[in-house]
Protein backbone atom coordinates (compact mmCIF):
# COMPACT_ATOMS: atom_id res chain seq x y z
CA UNK A 1 0.00 0.00 0.00
CA UNK A 2 2.87 2.40 0.71
CA UNK A 3 4.09 1.98 -2.86
CA UNK A 4 0.67 3.01 -4.15
CA UNK A 5 0.66 6.08 -1.93
CA UNK A 6 4.15 7.07 -3.05
CA UNK A 7 3.20 6.60 -6.70
CA UNK A 8 0.07 8.71 -6.27
CA UNK A 9 2.01 11.43 -4.43
CA UNK A 10 4.65 11.48 -7.18
CA UNK A 11 1.94 11.64 -9.83
CA UNK A 12 0.44 14.63 -8.01
CA UNK A 13 3.82 16.37 -7.89
CA UNK A 14 4.43 15.70 -11.59
CA UNK A 15 1.02 17.06 -12.56
CA UNK A 16 1.63 20.18 -10.48
CA UNK A 17 5.05 20.67 -12.09
CA UNK A 18 3.46 20.32 -15.54
CA UNK A 19 0.72 22.76 -14.54
CA UNK A 20 3.32 25.28 -13.33
CA UNK A 21 5.40 24.94 -16.50
CA UNK A 22 2.29 25.48 -18.64
CA UNK A 23 1.16 28.48 -16.63
CA UNK A 24 4.61 30.06 -16.68
CA UNK A 25 4.96 29.49 -20.42
CA UNK A 26 1.58 31.06 -21.15
CA UNK A 27 2.17 33.96 -18.77
CA UNK A 28 5.70 34.67 -20.06
CA UNK A 29 4.51 34.61 -23.65
CA UNK A 30 1.58 36.91 -22.91
CA UNK A 31 3.74 39.30 -20.88
CA UNK A 32 6.42 39.46 -23.58
CA UNK A 33 3.84 40.04 -26.30
CA UNK A 34 2.09 42.74 -24.27
CA UNK A 35 5.38 44.49 -23.51
CA UNK A 36 6.42 44.44 -27.20
CA UNK A 37 3.04 45.85 -28.26
CA UNK A 38 3.13 48.50 -25.53
CA UNK A 39 6.70 49.44 -26.47
CA UNK A 40 5.58 49.95 -30.08
CA UNK A 41 2.69 52.05 -28.77
CA UNK A 42 5.09 54.21 -26.74
CA UNK A 43 7.47 54.61 -29.70
CA UNK A 44 4.56 55.61 -31.98
CA UNK A 45 3.28 58.12 -29.44
CA UNK A 46 0.00 56.25 -28.90
CA UNK A 47 0.86 55.31 -25.29
CA UNK A 48 2.86 56.83 -22.47
CA UNK A 49 5.53 55.14 -20.38
CA UNK A 50 2.97 55.15 -17.54
CA UNK A 51 0.64 53.07 -19.72
CA UNK A 52 3.45 50.56 -20.28
CA UNK A 53 4.09 50.33 -16.53
CA UNK A 54 0.36 49.96 -15.87
CA UNK A 55 0.03 47.06 -18.35
CA UNK A 56 3.09 45.38 -16.83
CA UNK A 57 1.70 45.75 -13.28
CA UNK A 58 -1.75 44.57 -14.32
CA UNK A 59 -0.38 41.41 -15.90
CA UNK A 60 1.67 40.64 -12.80
CA UNK A 61 -1.44 41.19 -10.65
CA UNK A 62 -3.26 38.64 -12.81
CA UNK A 63 -0.49 36.07 -12.34
CA UNK A 64 -0.93 35.89 -8.54
CA UNK A 65 -4.36 34.19 -8.65
CA UNK A 66 -2.96 31.66 -11.13
CA UNK A 67 -0.27 30.66 -8.64
CA UNK A 68 -2.90 30.46 -5.92
CA UNK A 69 -5.10 28.22 -8.08
CA UNK A 70 -2.13 25.96 -8.72
CA UNK A 71 -1.58 25.62 -4.97
CA UNK A 72 -5.27 24.89 -4.39
CA UNK A 73 -5.16 22.26 -7.14
CA UNK A 74 -2.09 20.58 -5.61
CA UNK A 75 -3.57 20.55 -2.11
CA UNK A 76 -6.91 19.20 -3.36
CA UNK A 77 -5.31 16.35 -5.28
CA UNK A 78 -2.95 15.53 -2.40
CA UNK A 79 -5.92 15.51 0.00
CA UNK A 80 -7.76 13.06 -2.23
CA UNK A 81 -4.71 10.79 -2.30
CA UNK A 82 -4.44 11.00 1.50
CA UNK A 83 -8.15 10.23 1.91
CA UNK A 84 -7.83 7.16 -0.30
CA UNK A 85 -4.90 5.93 1.80
CA UNK A 86 -6.82 6.60 5.01
CA UNK A 87 -9.84 4.63 3.84
CA UNK A 88 -7.57 1.76 2.77
CA UNK A 89 -6.08 1.77 6.27
CA UNK A 90 -9.54 1.73 7.83
CA UNK A 91 -10.40 -1.36 5.79
CA UNK A 92 -7.36 -3.27 7.09
CA UNK A 93 -8.23 -6.11 9.44
CA UNK A 94 -6.04 -6.85 12.43
CA UNK A 95 -4.28 -10.23 12.58
CA UNK A 96 -4.62 -10.24 16.36
CA UNK A 97 -8.12 -10.85 17.67
CA UNK A 98 -9.65 -11.70 21.01
CA UNK A 99 -11.01 -15.17 21.52
CA UNK A 100 -14.77 -15.39 21.59
CA UNK A 101 -14.74 -16.36 25.27
CA UNK A 102 -12.02 -13.87 26.32
CA UNK A 103 -12.48 -12.27 29.73
CA UNK A 104 -12.10 -8.49 30.14
CA UNK A 105 -8.61 -7.32 31.10
CA UNK A 106 -8.50 -6.07 34.69
CA UNK A 107 -5.58 -3.84 35.57
CA UNK A 108 -4.73 -2.95 39.14
CA UNK A 109 -1.80 -0.59 39.08
CA UNK A 110 1.54 -1.03 37.40
CA UNK A 111 4.72 0.86 36.78
CA UNK A 112 7.57 1.24 34.34
CA UNK A 113 11.13 1.43 35.56
CA UNK A 114 14.21 2.29 33.51
CA UNK A 115 17.71 1.43 34.73
CA UNK A 116 21.05 1.71 33.03
CA UNK A 117 19.59 3.50 30.01
CA UNK A 118 22.27 5.17 27.86
CA UNK A 119 22.07 7.25 24.69
CA UNK A 120 24.97 7.67 22.31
Amino acid sequence: MAGGYENAALKTQRSLALLNVGQNLIFSTALSTAMVLCTHGVMNGEMTVGDLVMVNGLLFQLSLPLNFLGSVYRETIQSLVDMKSMFQLLEERSDIRNEDDAKPLKLSGGSIQFSNVHFR
